[in-house]
């Protein structure tokens, strides 16, 4: 330690004063902090997966967003799930005996109804089954303004059919699927009327939306 200390060379008063550089990149420092590249730096990254695209985009709604990564990567205390605890769920929105993530999303009758409603004019011939619409909307093959709003409608269905579900099960409390349907609508027009960086795209959004069953 002695030998390291004696090694590095002595203050002198031409060098300057000493300031303090926040490292934002490797051999890259500058004078203010950023928490995001700091944050990268002390997280273990993984691969970049293709699904990320369908949950983080620049006009998600956070809570929406947050259900739908923990839907996609099977994280949602579903029956399936819940079975392992001795606890037997059957789904509170259509009676199968047998409640899974793919259930939900999107063969039961219930959930299935309300994305055929919202979506049949943005997604031609939408399947139930997950893996197909989740290949789906990851298509290229399609606007860019489709794309935002089929991701938009993607993450308010499983927020707000999550949230049915657990108001069943929790209070007891029933919406129709045309009530949710309604309320899922008015989430995404009022999303869509927001104004961004660019008012074009914002008013493409809100046209198309509100032109979608035309």
């Amino acid at each position: 330690m002695i030998t390291r200390i004696n090694s590095v060379p002595p203050p002198v008063e031409e060098a300057g004063s000493d300031c303090l550089l926040w490292r934002h990149r490797e051999n890259d420092y500058k004078a203010w902090f950023s928490s995001k590249n700091t944050w990268n730096q002390i997280r273990r990254q993984g691969d970049t997966v293709e699904w990320s695209k369908l949950i983080w985009f620049s006009h998600t709604v956070p809570r929406d967003s947050f259900i739908a990564w923990l839907a996609i990567r099977n994280r949602l205390s579903t029956g399936d799930h819940t079975q392992i605890w001795g606890e037997h769920q059957s789904c509170r929105l259509c009676g199968e005996p047998n409640e899974s993530r793919d259930h939900l999303f999107f063969v039961c009758p219930y959930s299935y109804t309300i994305w055929t409603e919202l979506t049949s004019s943005l997604l031609p011939r939408p399947n139930p089954d997950w893996g197909i619409t989740v290949t789906m909307l990851l298509s290229p093959r399609r606007s860019n303004t489709d794309s935002c709003l089929l991701r938009l409608s993607f993450q308010a269905v499983i927020h707000s059919v999550w949230r049915e579900r657990n108001s069943r099960k929790h209070t007891g409390v029933y919406r129709t699927a045309q009530q949710l349907t309604r309320f899922i609508d008015k989430t995404i027009r009022n999303r869509s009327s927001l104004r961004y960086k660019s008012a074009e795209k914002c008013s493409a959004l809100m046209i198309r939306w509100m032109g979608r069953n035309e």
